[in-house]
């Protein structure tokens, strides 16, 4: 089985306007709610390709309970940890201009809530099951919280994919995560030096791999493509050229087509060209609405494949 696990997950509500303009009322031309955060993109994705994952998040408040509302229309199976806390509320402005991405601050999590987290992962997660640690944490909680999450995951025999940023990804690391997903500028704080050289790229990620002891490592490039690098193999593939709405969720789309087709058994070659195909379906779709199950399967012949070593 295929377990989520989202700390921190939040509501995007995507605002349309034709223009902002100041100290004037703008009317919105429609608002569109999605139900969001890295381990549940990576679930919803998994649904939408026809796999099956259970979503583990803390959730609270109206906007909680509007998120598990919109997880039950999409059939996306979740266990939810209740909290106090509102869940928190992203603001995205979709103008003729751009983009405009407001994050608002979450609440203060209670510290005894996290240990019912390690509970409800306890009950659920047995030998061999596989489970995707993702995203941000809420306020109060160290990074370090999940350096003992993963440790205690990999103590009980799961396969751990580990995707988050900064301080937070370096700590999970000490864990001893199998794969981690993170793109060339979180690839660059983690090793503290800007790179851009195939050469560089591979070096620095097989050093990752080795000292901390890696299955591997997915690195997503944007438009200049993806790796998969272990100590191994080094396999690479080109962005495929389509009309960009929106990159959000490219990374988790990319990620859950790569954990569901190793999943059922794929080679690294199989799961990294369905990977490139589902994070490229996700940015041909506005908002957050993620990648659709027909647009990955017309891209798969598009994806190419090159062994480097």
């Amino acid at each position: 089985m295929i377990f989520t696990l989202t700390i921190n997950p939040c509501l995007d509500r995507y605002i349309y306007v034709d223009e902002l303009i100041l100290d004037d009322t703008i009317r919105a031309k429609k608002v569109v709610d999605y139900p969001a955060g890295k381990g549940i993109d990576v679930s919803r994705v998994i649904k939408e390709l026809g796999g099956v994952s259970i979503a583990i998040a803390l959730v609270g408040g109206n906007n909680g309970r509007r998120l598990e509302e919109m997880l039950d229309k999409e059939g996306v199976i979740y266990s939810s940890i209740r909290v106090p806390q509102e869940t928190r509320l992203n603001i995205i402005l979709e103008s003729n201009k751009g983009q405009y991405r407001i994050s608002m601050p979450g609440e203060k999590i209670n510290v005894k809530k996290l240990q019912v987290v390690l509970e409800v992962l306890s009950a659920l997660v047995r030998h061999n099951d596989i489970v995707v640690v993702s995203g941000s944490l809420p306020k109060g909680v160290a990074s370090e919280f999940y350096t003992g999450i993963i440790f205690t995951l990999k103590q009980w025999g799961a396969t751990v994919y580990f995707d988050a940023d900064g301080d937070k990804l370096k700590a999970g690391l000490i864990g001893q995560p199998d794969y981690i997903k993170p793109n060339l500028h979180e690839f660059q704080r983690l090793i503290g030096k800007h790179i851009s050289k195939r050469e560089e790229i591979i070096s620095e990620a097989r050093n990752i791999v080795e000292i901390h002891e890696l299955k591997g490592i997915l690195l997503t490039l944007g438009g200049e493509g993806a790796y998969f690098i272990s100590k191994e193999k080094v396999l690479y593939t080109r962005t495929i050229k389509v009309n960009v709405k929106s990159a959000v969720g490219a990374g988790d789309s990319f990620l859950a087509g790569f954990v569901m087709k190793k999943a059922e058994g794929a080679s690294d070659e199989e799961a990294l060209r369905w990977a490139n195909a589902a994070g490229t379906a996700a940015v041909m779709t506005p908002g957050t609405r993620l990648c659709r199950r027909a647009d990955v399967e017309r891209l798969l012949d598009k994806v190419e494949i090159e062994v480097i070593e």
